[in-house]
């Protein structure tokens, strides 16, 4: 549910459980502003949002390490071969368009037959586009490695591709791909495209040169096909990967205009031929709530673009990504706060608001393009050509929640400021409240907030039930906020930065207090996650948060574990085939959970029979196209892995901006430093030999003459100390 009905849904039901009389105080202290602490800057430009790099010192020689414990935590989660790994891992699996470009895709389903994959991506949305980026740069900080580089530039060219695909400058999307099937031979160092089984030839061919330099350096141990054509993703694939979804949705194609995907409010809408990247698709309904992890990814760009140590390459490529961004900003200036879409209803050249009306041509009671927070409405300026400083300008947020609260709760509590809301404080939340007060909004007398920890008190599990969804939703302002830092520190306006930093702090502290009243008594795992969460997010943009809410950091050990595994995945079976009963069923369930024009649809188009049956040992299946019932056709069953959920690099932005609870000095040195005998991995022997080396270490420095001490000078200061029984122990089980 998305944050406008949350907030509604929840002050209506809390309307039951208050009484006529009295009133009561919300609690004290709701939030904590957080100290704000002087970080390292990784943002870029210091001297404006566009000026040249600025000069960097040289630190190299020893780097003795200030914290051995954050040194081996750090350590363990991103020694420089393990994150070498993940790269080439989320290279593979998570970033679709070409070998030279690509967006992130946080579904894929994987098959493979020996050194053979095949590799699909989606369909789903609000994938992790930008903040992937702003790890894989602070990553890029630390380490400067070429595969680092390489990622960082696809990643940017992805960017570029995204803005650019449907042909309307400043458009933004939920995803995209570029319609191909593209076929990747690592041992051939080539790369081919096919659109309808026919060669297809790219509209802008990239460097020879770097394709071939990132086939061997992502692809160079196998053979890959990727399935980036949605009508074959959709019609073939999907037709037993998500049966219920094929038969009820993705089967009703639209084609050449567009194709099913949601029956809410997204469509994958094919770009015409004559553009040109005709043929390829955007997912069109592009909701504001994908905007602000876009923004950190355009952020990106302008700090590469102004980065000294990066290549000419890299430095080039995000200036077009940082030229994207300014036009996505500048077209929701244009648009006075709202995102622009083409729609399924009216000619390709024309814009309309995204998400206000559904594919099936039903109106929506809210659209999903109109900016619904001051957070997203001051980074949308900061994006824009015209940027943002202080003092700040007024910006209008057409979608904000006053406009279904202020008749629920009267116009004295929520004023209702026509004809649009203006935002005018980085910390505006609603109803004239700022986040750190929201919780005193009052219905009916109470501060609703007070009212829920009341009921939570009494029924654990209360508070889940009334703001579970409304707090999830905070999620992207909380991204918001951090752009805005970044944005900040980048322009080098310290007043700005002082407002963004406050209002993250207010945002993440909110969502710390929400999180302890729906999960406190109910679920501590997920109340842990938020706390994890929100210490990155703090740190990130220059507060303070405790080491302990870290929890060992195992959420960023699973996150680097499951990446890595993704290399190994085991060949799939097919699946267990099911009976027409069964399909009838699956698309039965599924049409009871949708709405009333959606069964008429399919009741329409199939009556009783499902477009999808049983074909001897395997299955057949039709489509809906235009009004037409078509002829069944054979499709394939489903041999792949299905997996998601992956957050590239988690915490690794901590060794930049908190390395006293990150610290990647022995990272950077990689697993090989401490792998004295050179076999591969570090283990006892290694460890005996450690022993050996610091006996053997006498009077005379260990130095470069003498092996570094027999090597057990791990981090080459001239002694064998206890940083150095410390790195080795933290090194043990690492492995190349």
């Amino acid at each position: 549910m998305r944050t406008i009905f949350g907030i509604v849904l929840a002050i209506v039901v809390i309307s039951a459980a208050i009484s006529c009389g009295g009133d009561s105080k919300v609690a004290k202290d709701v939030v904590d502003s957080g100290a704000v602490k002087d970080v390292p800057d990784v943002s870029g430009d210091h001297q404006g949002a566009d000026s040249a790099p600025v000069e960097v010192v040289d630190v190299s020689g020893p780097e003795p390490v200030a914290d051995i414990e954050a040194a081996a935590r750090a350590f363990k989660l991103f020694y420089a071969e393990r994150v070498d790994r993940t790269v080439v891992a989320y290279n593979r699996f998570q970033l679709f368009g070409d070998v030279t470009f690509g967006t992130t895709i946080g579904k894929v389903g994987i098959s493979r037959k020996g050194d053979e994959w095949e590799i699909i991506g989606g369909p789903t949305d609000n994938n992790q586009i930008g903040e992937s980026m702003w790890r894989a740069w602070n990553a890029y900080q630390v380490f400067r490695s070429r595969n680092l580089e390489l990622t960082l530039m696809r990643m940017l060219e992805g960017l570029v591709f995204y803005e650019a695909v449907s042909g309307h400058p400043g458009l933004t999307a939920r995803s995209v791909y570029p319609g191909w099937t593209r076929y990747v031979d690592g041992y051939a160092g080539t790369v081919e495209r096919t659109r309808g089984g026919v060669a297809f030839s790219h509209p802008f061919p990239p460097s020879a040169a770097l394709e071939s330099e990132m086939i061997a350096a992502f692809f160079a141990d196998g053979k890959f096909t990727y399935r980036e054509d949605p009508e074959d993703m959709l019609l073939d694939y999907m037709t037993t990967a998500e049966m219920h979804d094929f038969m009820v949705t993705y089967s009703f194609s639209m084609l050449p205009n567009y194709l099913r995907v949601s029956d809410c409010c997204a469509s994958l809408k094919r770009v015409p031929d004559e553009y040109p990247w005709g043929g390829a698709y955007f997912s069109n309904h592009n909701s504001r709530d994908n905007f602000p992890d876009l923004a950190m990814g355009f952020l990106v760009a302008r700090a590469a673009m102004n980065d000294p140590e990066s290549s000419e390459e890299l430095r080039g490529v995000a200036t077009r990504a940082w030229e994207a961004g300014k036009r996505v900003g500048d077209l929701v200036q244009e648009h006075g706060g709202r995102f622009m879409t083409v729609d399924e209803h009216n000619p390709y050249d024309k814009l309309i608001v995204a998400g206000a009306v559904r594919p099936d041509g039903e109106t929506e009671q809210e659209d999903l393009g109109s900016i619904s927070d001051c957070q997203m409405a001051f980074l949308a300026r900061a994006l824009s050509s015209e940027g943002l400083a202080v003092p700040l300008p007024e910006l209008p947020a057409p979608g904000s929640v006053e406009f279904l609260l202020t008749p629920i709760v009267g116009e004295e509590e929520c004023p209702l400021e026509k004809p649009v809301r203006l935002c005018r404080a980085l910390n505006d939340g609603y109803c004239g409240k700022s986040w750190s007060n929201i919780g005193e909004l009052k219905f009916l007398g109470k501060p609703w907030l007070k009212v829920i920890e009341e009921l939570e008190a009494k029924t654990p599990g209360t508070a889940q039930g009334l703001i579970g969804s409304f707090q999830d939703d905070f999620h992207e302002k909380t991204i918001a906020a951090l752009a805005l830092v970044i944005h900040a520190r980048q322009v080098g306006d310290e007043a700005l930065l002082e407002l963004a930093q406050s209002a993250l702090a207010e945002i993440t502290s909110l969502l710390r207090y929400f999180g302890k009243l729906v999960w406190e008594r109910t679920n501590p795992a997920s109340l842990a996650e938020r706390y994890y969460r929100m210490g990155i997010y703090e740190v990130d943009g220059g507060l303070d948060a405790p080491l302990a809410d870290f929890d060992s950091f195992t959420r960023a050990e699973s996150q680097m574990a499951r990446l890595e595994a993704l290399l190994q995945v085991e060949e799939a079976p097919e699946k267990p085939l099911v009976t027409d009963e069964e399909l009838k069923a699956l698309a039965d369930a599924r049409l009871a959970k949708l709405t009333d024009a959606v069964r008429e649809r399919y009741a329409e188009a199939y009556g009783d029979v499902p477009p999808l049956r049983r074909a001897g040992d395997g299955y057949e299946a039709r489509i809906y196209h235009n009004g037409q019932l078509g002829p069944w056709y054979p499709v394939e069953n489903q041999h792949h892995v299905t997996t998601g959920g992956f957050r590239f690099l988690e915490s690794a932005t901590l060794c930049v901006s908190a390395p006293h609870l990150l610290d990647c000095t022995w990272a950077k040195l990689g697993c090989a430093r401490p792998d004295l005998n050179s076999d591969g991995k570090v283990d006892d022997a290694d460890a005996a030999l450690f022993n050996d080396g610091k006996t053997k270490a006498g009077a005379e420095p260990c130095s470069e003459g003498n092996s570094w001490c027999g090597g057990a000078d791990l981090d080459r200061t001239g002694e064998v100390d206890s940083v150095d029984e410390a790195f080795m122990e933290a090194a043990q089980g690492c492995w190349y």
